[in-house]
């Protein structure tokens, strides 16, 4: 895999965030080229996260950060244009090798942005999902990291909660870091009852200990039978009424429509997991696997909460043809 970033590197960082072109080329050079973690830039510079956050935004938005990803399984295809349209940084193909499932071939290509971003010392969060399940027979030994679960256990068809919980710690075991588990389900069947557990101590330093991630990797879920494990939680008539508010996605529990905004309903009282603002923060990998769906990779993108997105190149193609 290749990747190529354009940016100069101005003289100084002196300035009022947001106001100095040249404190965000800074930021953007040791972000996406030297690997730097949104924590460690905030430090380094005197910001806050949320401050460091923005103004990689802006340099994003602003075209000062253009960054290719080339997967050489993927025949060489350039996927810059196609980021820029989605306003993210990068879009990966992932074109399944001889013998491998879509799965794997996009959990592998998660791996590959895993490897390149995670940086000794750093946080990563991880969310369990049919795709990233296939993450740690396709990874080497990772960087002496933390691993944090970012959502409640939970089954799909062919899959237990035990293989949900079980995610985190073979990370953990890959990084050699303190691993934070959720021992809580994604969804529970009433707000008390998620508040009771959130109470729990091991509950909340796993939800605080999501503050500080450096990175994340999760699922793009579509919103439908089988394409989102959290839609078998839901009762029909909440599953109708997140379908009629034009929910079309699903990261982690939080439910976007074809905008990007967040759906917000009394059903995320019940969700123990990751909030927003705290995946915002993070340097966010996402495995689509939603072939069929381009709606849902559209609206990841637009949300905000993702940086880079992993497909096959026919759900690369729809996305594709969905933006002309």
């Amino acid at each position: 895999m290749a990747r190529s970033a354009s940016s100069g590197l101005a003289d100084g960082t002196a300035g009022a965030p947001g106001q100095d072109p040249s404190l965000k080329v800074v930021l953007a050079t040791e972000h996406h080229l030297d690997g730097v973690s949104k924590v460690e830039l905030a430090r380094r510079h005197g910001l806050s996260r949320f401050q460091v956050a923005r103004l990689l935004d802006e340099a994003r938005d602003e075209g000062i950060v253009r960054i290719e990803i080339v997967d050489p399984a993927a025949e060489g295809r350039a996927l810059g244009p196609l980021a820029e349209q989605l306003g993210v940084s990068s879009v990966t193909v992932a074109a399944p090798r001889p013998g491998e499932s879509l799965r794997e071939a996009i959990a592998r290509g998660v791996g590959q942005q895993l490897h390149f971003h995670l940086r000794e010392g750093g946080r990563l969060g991880v969310a369990w999902s049919r795709t990233l399940m296939h993450l740690p027979g396709l990874l080497g030994p990772l960087p002496p990291a933390d691993v944090v679960q970012l959502v409640g256990s939970l089954s799909a068809a062919g899959y237990s909660t035990a293989q949900s919980s079980e995610l985190v710690h073979a990370l953990g075991r890959h990084s050699g870091g303190q691993v934070w588990a959720l021992p809580t389900p994604l969804i529970v069947d009433s707000p008390q009852v998620a508040a009771s557990l959130r109470a729990m101590e091991e509950v909340r330093t796993a939800l605080d200990a999501a503050d500080s991630l450096d990175v994340a990797t999760v699922s793009i879920g579509a919103w439908s039978a089988g394409a989102s494990t959290l839609w078998a939680r839901l009762r029909a008539d909440e599953q109708q009424r997140a379908h009629d508010a034009g929910v079309v996605a699903e990261i982690c529990g939080i439910l976007l429509d074809g905008s990007g905004a967040i759906w917000h309903s009394a059903m995320e009282d019940r969700v123990i997991g990751v909030r927003p603002d705290q995946l915002r923060r993070a340097r966010v990998i996402a495995a689509a696997p939603a072939v069929g769906r381009p709606e849902a990779v559209v609206a990841a993108a637009r949300s905000g909460l993702v940086d880079d997105i992993v497909l096959v190149p026919e759900l690369a193609d729809q996305v594709a043809a969905l933006l002309e």
